[in-house]
């Protein structure tokens, strides 16, 4: 099956590393936005994520499975941030393998949650642990690359034993980032044994 075309959106460096950021995670959550963003201040960055939003890149969900938290809607219900099917493809990401996106909650109004129900759950962020930060998928992204340099190439399948991603995901991440932000040329070939490995080339033999 021919692989997906991205779509035909352009998009700047910034709004490619969100949009790849969030497909690498399993409820394609936009936040928490990457660290390298920083520097461009929560007023920037807004303008960026609305961007999206206009473009249907991004859009509004009901919060579940504590995604982080956008903005909060008339009824004080959480409310995050999610890449869309749109989203994908301008990554190259085919709608068939997809993540699963957080589904809205219930319409019904979330109750509001007793002393007890509170406590317990300040209990249960304290004994889970510290979040893995952002530099944590930064250095996953140092690896693939490094993989990605051997001459031997990788298959999609070392990726994710290796980092833990979907396989979508490491498509998404090879489109959004490798190729279109970083500009690597990478390529892909079947072998003998039939099965397809991916490797960067040297400049001097990259292929046109």
């Amino acid at each position: 099956m021919p692989k997906p075309k991205p779509a035909n959106t352009k998009l700047s460096d910034a709004q490619l590393v969100i949009l790849s950021t969030a497909a690498q995670r399993p409820d394609g959550s936009l936040l928490p936005l990457p660290e390298s963003l920083a520097v461009k201040g929560a007023a920037g960055n807004r303008v960026m994520i609305e961007m999206l939003r206009k473009r249907q890149l991004a859009e509004e969900k009901r919060n579940v499975n504590g995604a982080p938290e956008w903005r909060r809607d008339k009824q004080q219900c959480p409310l995050g941030l999610f890449i869309t099917k749109k989203g994908l493809l301008a990554l190259g990401i085919n709608e068939a393998e997809e993540p699963k996106l957080v589904q809205a909650a219930a319409s019904r109004p979330l109750h509001r949650k007793t002393a007890a129900a509170k406590q317990r759950r300040k209990d249960k962020k304290a004994s889970a642990g510290p979040k893995p930060s952002a530099a944590s998928s930064q250095s996953k992204q140092d690896q693939v690359i490094r993989l990605l340099r051997r001459q031997s190439g990788v298959t999609i399948q070392d990726i994710v034993a290796k980092t833990g991603w979907q396989p979508h995901s490491v498509r998404g991440f090879f489109s959004g980032l490798v190729k279109r932000k970083l500009r690597l040329p990478l390529v892909s070939e079947v072998g003998k044994d039939g099965v397809r490995r991916y490797h960067i080339t040297p400049l001097k033999s990259a292929k046109a």
